[in-house]
Protein backbone atom coordinates (compact mmCIF):
# COMPACT_ATOMS: atom_id res chain seq x y z
CA UNK A 1 0.00 0.00 0.00
CA UNK A 2 1.94 3.59 -1.02
CA UNK A 3 2.46 6.16 1.24
CA UNK A 4 -1.29 8.35 1.31
CA UNK A 5 -2.33 11.65 2.53
CA UNK A 6 -6.00 13.31 2.27
CA UNK A 7 -7.63 17.00 1.70
CA UNK A 8 -11.33 17.67 3.26
CA UNK A 9 -14.35 16.40 1.74
CA UNK A 10 -17.42 18.28 0.29
CA UNK A 11 -21.04 17.80 0.39
CA UNK A 12 -23.88 18.70 -2.05
CA UNK A 13 -27.52 17.32 -2.76
CA UNK A 14 -28.12 15.48 -5.89
CA UNK A 15 -29.82 17.86 -8.05
CA UNK A 16 -29.00 18.75 -11.71
CA UNK A 17 -30.25 21.50 -14.47
CA UNK A 18 -29.42 23.21 -17.51
CA UNK A 19 -28.11 26.36 -17.79
CA UNK A 20 -27.89 28.39 -20.32
CA UNK A 21 -24.12 27.72 -22.18
CA UNK A 22 -24.54 24.22 -20.90
CA UNK A 23 -24.52 21.74 -17.87
CA UNK A 24 -25.07 23.29 -14.23
CA UNK A 25 -25.03 21.37 -11.50
CA UNK A 26 -27.59 22.93 -8.46
CA UNK A 27 -26.47 21.51 -5.08
CA UNK A 28 -26.66 21.59 -1.35
CA UNK A 29 -25.04 20.43 1.85
CA UNK A 30 -26.37 16.47 1.95
CA UNK A 31 -24.03 14.89 -0.20
CA UNK A 32 -20.68 13.65 -0.24
CA UNK A 33 -18.31 15.02 -2.52
CA UNK A 34 -16.67 11.60 -3.31
CA UNK A 35 -20.74 10.64 -4.20
CA UNK A 36 -21.01 13.18 -6.46
CA UNK A 37 -17.83 12.61 -8.57
CA UNK A 38 -19.11 8.81 -8.71
CA UNK A 39 -22.22 9.48 -9.96
CA UNK A 40 -21.03 12.75 -12.62
CA UNK A 41 -18.72 9.98 -13.89
CA UNK A 42 -21.71 7.28 -14.23
CA UNK A 43 -23.62 10.45 -16.73
CA UNK A 44 -20.08 11.48 -18.58
CA UNK A 45 -19.69 14.96 -16.80
CA UNK A 46 -17.71 16.69 -14.42
CA UNK A 47 -17.62 19.85 -12.08
CA UNK A 48 -14.57 21.52 -12.76
CA UNK A 49 -13.22 20.43 -9.68
CA UNK A 50 -12.73 16.52 -9.87
CA UNK A 51 -11.06 15.27 -6.86
CA UNK A 52 -9.86 19.16 -5.47
CA UNK A 53 -13.52 19.69 -4.70
CA UNK A 54 -13.62 22.24 -1.80
CA UNK A 55 -16.48 22.79 0.38
CA UNK A 56 -16.54 24.10 4.00
CA UNK A 57 -19.01 25.98 5.97
CA UNK A 58 -18.75 29.68 5.09
CA UNK A 59 -19.12 29.96 1.17
CA UNK A 60 -17.03 28.88 -2.02
CA UNK A 61 -13.30 29.59 -2.09
CA UNK A 62 -11.54 29.33 -4.82
CA UNK A 63 -9.91 25.43 -4.70
CA UNK A 64 -7.17 24.79 -7.14
CA UNK A 65 -7.29 21.76 -9.48
CA UNK A 66 -6.40 19.16 -12.09
CA UNK A 67 -8.95 20.71 -14.80
CA UNK A 68 -8.04 24.58 -13.54
CA UNK A 69 -5.97 24.88 -16.37
CA UNK A 70 -9.02 23.62 -19.21
CA UNK A 71 -11.49 25.61 -17.22
CA UNK A 72 -10.70 27.74 -14.49
CA UNK A 73 -11.28 27.50 -10.78
CA UNK A 74 -14.28 25.99 -9.36
CA UNK A 75 -14.94 29.68 -7.95
CA UNK A 76 -14.79 30.59 -11.99
CA UNK A 77 -17.26 28.40 -12.57
CA UNK A 78 -20.00 29.40 -9.82
CA UNK A 79 -23.84 30.63 -11.36
CA UNK A 80 -25.61 31.16 -8.43
CA UNK A 81 -25.61 30.66 -5.34
CA UNK A 82 -27.76 30.67 -1.66
CA UNK A 83 -26.09 32.12 1.15
CA UNK A 84 -27.39 32.46 4.63
CA UNK A 85 -25.96 35.66 5.68
CA UNK A 86 -24.80 36.20 9.98
CA UNK A 87 -28.14 38.09 10.48
CA UNK A 88 -30.30 34.94 9.45
CA UNK A 89 -31.14 36.14 6.51
CA UNK A 90 -31.07 33.99 3.26
CA UNK A 91 -29.89 35.91 -0.38
CA UNK A 92 -29.46 34.97 -3.18
CA UNK A 93 -25.78 35.86 -5.13
CA UNK A 94 -25.25 35.91 -8.87
CA UNK A 95 -23.94 37.96 -11.57
CA UNK A 96 -27.27 39.94 -11.64
CA UNK A 97 -28.46 39.47 -7.52
CA UNK A 98 -25.98 40.97 -4.99
CA UNK A 99 -23.17 41.51 -7.59
CA UNK A 100 -20.96 42.83 -5.12
CA UNK A 101 -21.49 39.85 -2.61
CA UNK A 102 -21.45 36.92 -5.15
CA UNK A 103 -17.75 38.55 -6.36
CA UNK A 104 -17.13 38.14 -2.62
CA UNK A 105 -17.58 34.58 -2.28
CA UNK A 106 -15.80 33.30 -4.98
CA UNK A 107 -12.30 33.64 -2.71
CA UNK A 108 -13.67 34.79 0.42
CA UNK A 109 -16.88 33.42 1.18
CA UNK A 110 -15.89 32.02 4.37
CA UNK A 111 -16.00 35.64 5.81
CA UNK A 112 -19.55 36.39 5.05
CA UNK A 113 -22.24 33.63 5.60
CA UNK A 114 -22.89 29.88 4.99
CA UNK A 115 -23.54 28.69 1.13
CA UNK A 116 -26.57 26.36 1.29
CA UNK A 117 -27.27 25.54 -2.03
CA UNK A 118 -25.39 26.78 -5.33
CA UNK A 119 -25.18 26.72 -8.92
CA UNK A 120 -22.24 26.05 -10.87
CA UNK A 121 -21.17 24.65 -14.67
CA UNK A 122 -19.60 21.12 -15.37
CA UNK A 123 -18.37 20.07 -18.61
CA UNK A 124 -18.46 16.76 -20.86
CA UNK A 125 -15.79 14.23 -19.73
CA UNK A 126 -12.86 14.38 -22.48
CA UNK A 127 -11.34 11.28 -21.44
CA UNK A 128 -12.54 8.03 -19.45
CA UNK A 129 -9.10 7.67 -18.06
CA UNK A 130 -6.21 9.71 -16.97
CA UNK A 131 -2.57 8.78 -17.27
CA UNK A 132 0.12 9.13 -14.81
CA UNK A 133 3.60 8.31 -14.36
CA UNK A 134 5.09 8.21 -11.06
CA UNK A 135 9.15 8.39 -10.38
CA UNK A 136 10.62 8.09 -6.83
CA UNK A 137 13.86 9.94 -6.83
CA UNK A 138 16.65 9.88 -4.16
CA UNK A 139 17.76 13.49 -2.88
CA UNK A 140 20.72 13.76 -4.86
CA UNK A 141 18.51 13.50 -8.10
CA UNK A 142 16.89 17.16 -6.62
CA UNK A 143 18.89 19.79 -8.35
CA UNK A 144 18.81 17.77 -11.99
CA UNK A 145 15.16 17.16 -11.47
CA UNK A 146 13.86 20.92 -10.90
CA UNK A 147 15.92 22.74 -13.06
CA UNK A 148 14.26 20.00 -15.75
CA UNK A 149 10.57 21.02 -14.18
CA UNK A 150 11.18 24.43 -14.55
CA UNK A 151 11.94 24.15 -18.19
CA UNK A 152 8.72 22.00 -18.31
CA UNK A 153 6.91 24.39 -16.63
CA UNK A 154 7.21 27.28 -19.37
CA UNK A 155 5.32 24.86 -21.67
CA UNK A 156 3.11 22.94 -19.56
CA UNK A 157 0.30 21.67 -21.49
CA UNK A 158 -3.10 22.73 -19.83
CA UNK A 159 -3.82 18.70 -19.51
CA UNK A 160 -0.68 18.16 -17.22
CA UNK A 161 -0.12 18.93 -13.59
CA UNK A 162 3.27 17.99 -11.71
CA UNK A 163 2.56 16.52 -8.11
CA UNK A 164 5.31 16.22 -5.34
CA UNK A 165 6.04 14.46 -2.42
CA UNK A 166 9.24 15.47 -0.34
CA UNK A 167 8.81 12.60 2.36
CA UNK A 168 10.56 9.73 4.62
CA UNK A 169 9.52 6.36 3.26
CA UNK A 170 11.97 3.92 4.89
CA UNK A 171 11.12 1.09 3.21
CA UNK A 172 12.95 3.24 0.07
CA UNK A 173 15.65 4.47 2.30
CA UNK A 174 15.64 4.03 5.35
CA UNK A 175 18.19 7.13 5.69
CA UNK A 176 16.66 10.01 3.75
CA UNK A 177 13.49 11.14 2.59
CA UNK A 178 12.55 10.54 -0.83
CA UNK A 179 11.20 12.36 -4.02
CA UNK A 180 7.99 11.15 -4.76
CA UNK A 181 7.22 12.74 -8.30
CA UNK A 182 4.08 12.46 -10.57
CA UNK A 183 2.77 13.42 -14.00
CA UNK A 184 -0.77 13.42 -14.36
CA UNK A 185 -2.22 13.53 -17.62
CA UNK A 186 -5.60 14.27 -18.58
CA UNK A 187 -4.59 12.66 -22.08
CA UNK A 188 -3.92 9.83 -24.29
CA UNK A 189 -1.09 7.75 -23.59
CA UNK A 190 1.01 8.93 -26.10
CA UNK A 191 1.17 12.31 -25.56
CA UNK A 192 1.71 11.79 -21.66
CA UNK A 193 4.55 9.10 -22.77
CA UNK A 194 6.33 11.81 -25.07
CA UNK A 195 5.91 14.83 -22.55
CA UNK A 196 7.49 12.66 -19.59
CA UNK A 197 10.69 11.27 -21.80
CA UNK A 198 12.91 13.75 -20.50
CA UNK A 199 12.28 12.55 -16.88
CA UNK A 200 13.14 8.97 -17.50
CA UNK A 201 16.95 10.42 -18.14
CA UNK A 202 17.12 11.19 -14.62
CA UNK A 203 17.87 7.39 -13.12
CA UNK A 204 14.85 6.97 -10.85
CA UNK A 205 14.98 4.72 -7.75
CA UNK A 206 11.72 3.24 -9.09
CA UNK A 207 9.11 4.15 -11.98
CA UNK A 208 5.22 3.32 -11.84
CA UNK A 209 2.80 4.19 -14.66
CA UNK A 210 -1.44 3.59 -15.21
CA UNK A 211 -4.41 4.86 -15.90
CA UNK A 212 -7.47 5.57 -13.45
CA UNK A 213 -10.79 7.78 -13.83
CA UNK A 214 -10.50 11.38 -12.47
CA UNK A 215 -12.48 9.90 -8.81
CA UNK A 216 -9.49 7.44 -8.85
CA UNK A 217 -6.65 10.33 -8.68
CA UNK A 218 -7.56 11.14 -5.01
CA UNK A 219 -6.24 7.70 -4.49
CA UNK A 220 -3.57 7.70 -7.00
CA UNK A 221 -2.02 11.34 -6.14
CA UNK A 222 -2.19 9.81 -2.55
CA UNK A 223 -4.77 12.25 -1.45
CA UNK A 224 -7.80 9.99 -0.20
CA UNK A 225 -9.66 9.94 2.56
CA UNK A 226 -7.52 7.16 4.41
CA UNK A 227 -4.22 8.84 4.06
CA UNK A 228 -2.24 10.53 6.67
CA UNK A 229 -3.81 13.98 5.49
CA UNK A 230 -6.53 12.99 7.29
CA UNK A 231 -5.51 11.10 10.35
CA UNK A 232 -7.17 11.77 13.61
CA UNK A 233 -5.88 13.13 16.44
CA UNK A 234 -2.64 14.26 15.52
CA UNK A 235 -1.56 18.00 15.41
CA UNK A 236 -1.01 18.76 11.78
CA UNK A 237 0.17 22.07 10.55
CA UNK A 238 0.65 23.57 7.67
CA UNK A 239 3.23 26.35 6.41
CA UNK A 240 1.90 27.90 2.43
CA UNK A 241 3.49 29.44 0.03
CA UNK A 242 2.20 30.51 -3.54
CA UNK A 243 5.11 30.77 -6.02
CA UNK A 244 5.58 31.61 -9.82
CA UNK A 245 8.43 29.59 -10.45
CA UNK A 246 10.81 26.96 -8.49
CA UNK A 247 14.18 27.93 -6.81
CA UNK A 248 16.32 24.99 -7.18
CA UNK A 249 18.53 26.03 -4.72
CA UNK A 250 15.71 27.11 -2.39
CA UNK A 251 13.81 23.69 -3.15
CA UNK A 252 17.52 22.21 -1.75
CA UNK A 253 17.50 23.56 1.12
CA UNK A 254 13.50 22.54 2.11
CA UNK A 255 15.02 18.93 1.30
CA UNK A 256 18.22 19.15 3.73
CA UNK A 257 16.08 20.80 6.27
CA UNK A 258 13.80 18.39 6.49
CA UNK A 259 16.47 15.69 6.22
CA UNK A 260 18.01 17.12 9.47
CA UNK A 261 15.22 17.87 11.41
CA UNK A 262 13.74 14.15 11.32
CA UNK A 263 16.74 13.15 12.73
CA UNK A 264 16.62 15.53 15.59
CA UNK A 265 12.74 14.92 15.76
CA UNK A 266 11.98 11.15 14.78
CA UNK A 267 8.30 11.99 15.55
CA UNK A 268 7.71 14.39 12.66
CA UNK A 269 9.26 11.35 10.39
CA UNK A 270 5.40 11.01 9.33
CA UNK A 271 5.31 14.49 7.71
CA UNK A 272 5.45 15.17 4.26
CA UNK A 273 6.11 18.32 2.17
CA UNK A 274 3.70 18.92 -1.02
CA UNK A 275 4.60 20.91 -4.14
CA UNK A 276 1.45 21.18 -6.50
CA UNK A 277 2.44 22.23 -10.18
CA UNK A 278 -0.94 22.93 -12.07
CA UNK A 279 -1.07 24.67 -14.99
CA UNK A 280 -3.03 27.64 -14.64
CA UNK A 281 -4.15 28.78 -18.26
CA UNK A 282 -7.65 29.04 -17.66
CA UNK A 283 -7.13 30.37 -14.27
CA UNK A 284 -5.19 33.09 -15.87
CA UNK A 285 -8.11 33.65 -18.34
CA UNK A 286 -9.94 35.15 -15.99
CA UNK A 287 -9.63 38.67 -15.14
CA UNK A 288 -8.12 39.05 -11.94
CA UNK A 289 -10.88 41.97 -11.09
CA UNK A 290 -13.75 40.07 -11.65
CA UNK A 291 -13.30 37.76 -8.39
CA UNK A 292 -11.34 37.90 -4.95
CA UNK A 293 -9.46 35.61 -5.61
CA UNK A 294 -6.03 36.97 -5.94
CA UNK A 295 -3.18 34.75 -7.25
CA UNK A 296 -4.17 33.92 -10.21
CA UNK A 297 -0.69 34.15 -11.58
CA UNK A 298 1.21 31.87 -9.31
CA UNK A 299 1.94 28.62 -10.94
CA UNK A 300 3.08 26.49 -8.04
CA UNK A 301 1.37 25.35 -4.06
CA UNK A 302 3.53 24.27 -2.22
CA UNK A 303 3.17 23.66 1.83
CA UNK A 304 4.22 21.46 4.61
CA UNK A 305 2.17 18.76 7.00
CA UNK A 306 3.98 18.58 9.67
CA UNK A 307 1.97 15.64 11.41
CA UNK A 308 2.92 13.86 14.86
CA UNK A 309 0.45 12.79 18.18
CA UNK A 310 0.12 15.93 20.41
CA UNK A 311 3.10 16.58 22.25
CA UNK A 312 3.68 19.80 23.70
CA UNK A 313 7.28 19.50 24.14
CA UNK A 314 7.86 19.51 20.41
CA UNK A 315 5.51 22.02 19.38
CA UNK A 316 7.56 25.43 19.27
CA UNK A 317 10.18 23.02 17.72
CA UNK A 318 7.94 21.86 14.94
CA UNK A 319 6.97 25.55 14.36
CA UNK A 320 9.74 26.95 13.88
CA UNK A 321 10.58 24.55 11.73
CA UNK A 322 7.86 25.08 9.41
CA UNK A 323 8.40 28.61 9.28
CA UNK A 324 11.93 27.82 8.06
CA UNK A 325 10.77 25.79 5.07
CA UNK A 326 8.73 28.50 3.98
CA UNK A 327 10.98 31.13 5.09
CA UNK A 328 13.89 29.44 2.51
CA UNK A 329 10.60 29.29 -0.37
CA UNK A 330 9.95 33.18 0.28
CA UNK A 331 13.52 34.31 0.37
CA UNK A 332 14.51 32.55 -3.56
CA UNK A 333 11.33 33.60 -4.80
CA UNK A 334 10.16 36.19 -7.11
CA UNK A 335 9.16 38.77 -4.20
CA UNK A 336 10.48 38.06 -1.06
CA UNK A 337 8.97 40.45 0.86
CA UNK A 338 5.12 39.27 -0.12
CA UNK A 339 4.37 35.81 1.17
CA UNK A 340 1.57 34.63 -1.02
CA UNK A 341 -0.63 32.10 0.66
CA UNK A 342 -3.74 29.58 -0.43
CA UNK A 343 -6.54 30.17 1.69
CA UNK A 344 -7.28 26.44 1.81
CA UNK A 345 -3.93 25.66 2.97
CA UNK A 346 -3.17 28.23 5.56
CA UNK A 347 -1.50 28.38 8.66
CA UNK A 348 -4.15 30.42 10.73
CA UNK A 349 -1.34 33.41 11.43
CA UNK A 350 -1.47 35.15 8.05
CA UNK A 351 -1.69 38.66 7.18
CA UNK A 352 -5.02 39.99 5.16
CA UNK A 353 -3.12 40.94 2.79
CA UNK A 354 -0.53 37.42 2.31
CA UNK A 355 -4.00 35.58 1.81
CA UNK A 356 -6.59 38.39 0.11
CA UNK A 357 -3.82 40.11 -2.19
CA UNK A 358 -1.55 42.73 -1.62
CA UNK A 359 -3.22 45.09 -4.04
CA UNK A 360 -4.66 47.57 -1.64
CA UNK A 361 -8.12 47.97 -3.80
CA UNK A 362 -9.02 44.37 -2.72
CA UNK A 363 -8.87 44.29 0.59
CA UNK A 364 -10.20 47.59 0.71
CA UNK A 365 -13.48 46.04 -1.06
CA UNK A 366 -13.84 43.33 1.02
CA UNK A 367 -13.24 45.33 4.25
CA UNK A 368 -16.64 47.73 2.85
CA UNK A 369 -19.05 44.60 2.15
CA UNK A 370 -17.60 43.33 4.94
CA UNK A 371 -18.86 46.08 7.42
CA UNK A 372 -22.44 45.86 5.01
CA UNK A 373 -23.01 42.27 5.16
CA UNK A 374 -21.48 41.25 8.38
CA UNK A 375 -20.81 44.54 10.80
CA UNK A 376 -20.54 42.34 13.48
CA UNK A 377 -17.95 40.34 12.29
CA UNK A 378 -19.69 36.98 13.12
CA UNK A 379 -17.86 35.06 10.20
CA UNK A 380 -14.57 34.92 11.41
CA UNK A 381 -13.71 31.41 12.57
CA UNK A 382 -11.49 30.95 9.81
CA UNK A 383 -8.52 33.19 8.25
CA UNK A 384 -10.56 36.28 8.99
CA UNK A 385 -9.41 39.18 7.44
CA UNK A 386 -10.67 41.66 9.90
Amino acid sequence: MPWTASHPNSFSRKSTSICHGGYSNRSSALESSQDIRRRQHCHDWWGDEGERTRRRAGGVRQADCWLQAQYGLLADQVVSARLVLPSGDVVTVSKNSNPDLFWAIKGAGHNFGLVTEWEYRIYDVKNEKWFYEIFVFSGDKLEALYELTSKMLKTQPPEVTHWTYIVKVAEIDPDHPIIWYAIIYDGPVSETREYTLPIHDIDAIMVNAGQTTMPGLASFSLQDLDGPGCKKSLTSLRYPISLKSYNTAAVRKVYDEIDATIREIPELAGSFFLLEGYSTQGVEAVDARSTAFPHRDDKILVTSYLQYKPIATIDLLTQAHGEKLQSYLLEGSDDPAHLRTYVNYAHGDESPQEVCGWEEWRLEKLKKLKEEWDPENRMRYYVPFV
